[in-house]
């Protein structure tokens, strides 16, 4: 670790929070591949149209939740500290380039099947990620927000790589996955740009970490499985 920070010219703490915040990311991804959810997905044995089923629910709840996620992020920006323009900017691009991916997400569920996602407002679970994110938003530390989005941004580039292989071996239509297609490269570059930006804030903001393992125990609370397990029992319901 030491050696790390003398090479990157990043404090020690800030690597230690960066690579706790990574541990974290990696053995929640080992409980999303045990989740009944992926070894549905996984299986040869499952029809497509089973995995499909699941594919188009988790898209319903990213369409639900992801509006306000952003939003709520943009609204912790706001409270980042006004002298450090450059951070401001380098978040609030990224920002804006997730709420496309959102309009991916709505996309995609419409080309799988899917219709009028906005009928019902949100499930729990999408409610409670949406809370979970305003609440962080309004009382938290807002550089606490990096810890919470290196979960959404690491874990979504572990699961959609995972993916890939499922859906060339089960040849699976390419033309509603989009969101899990681009999402298994952008999603790395967005996690190496998140991990350089958690490194840099904690070195020149010490104590900042402690935020972000806060707002990432906050979210993880109500994300992944709370959600991807919800969009499960849907899809089960709508095959009945």
């Amino acid at each position: 670790m030491n050696e790390i920070a003398r090479s990157t010219g990043y404090s020690a703490d800030a690597v230690a929070v960066f690579e706790e915040l990574d541990r974290r990311v990696s053995a929640i991804f080992a409980q999303v591949q045990a989740w009944r959810g992926w070894r549905l997905i996984a299986s040869p044995d499952t029809p497509r149209d089973a995995i499909m089923a699941l594919v188009r629910e988790i898209f319903r709840s990213v369409v639900w939740y992801q509006s306000h996620t952003t939003e709520a992020g943009f609204h912790m920006f706001g409270r980042l500290p006004k002298g450090d323009v450059r951070l401001i900017q380098a978040l609030s691009s990224h920002k804006a380039e997730e709420a496309e991916h959102g309009i991916w997400a709505r996309e995609d569920f419409a080309k799988v099947g899917g219709s009028a996602p906005d009928a019902v407002r949100a499930s729990p679970a999408t409610f409670a990620v949406a809370a979970v994110w305003w609440r962080m938003a309004q009382v938290e530390e807002p550089l606490g927000y990096l810890g919470a989005e290196y979960l959404f941004e690491q874990l979504t580039a572990l699961v959609t790589q995972a993916a890939l292989p499922v859906i060339e071996g089960r040849d699976l239509p390419r033309e509603g996955l989009r969101f899990i297609i681009e999402h298994a490269t952008e999603d790395v570059k967005h996690a190496t740009f998140f991990k350089h930006m958690i490194m840099d804030v904690v070195t020149r903001y010490p104590g900042s970490g402690t935020a972000m393992l806060r707002c990432f125990d906050y979210f993880h609370q109500v994300y992944p499985l709370p959600v991807w397990d919800e969009a499960y029992q849907r899809a089960l319901a709508s095959s009945d």
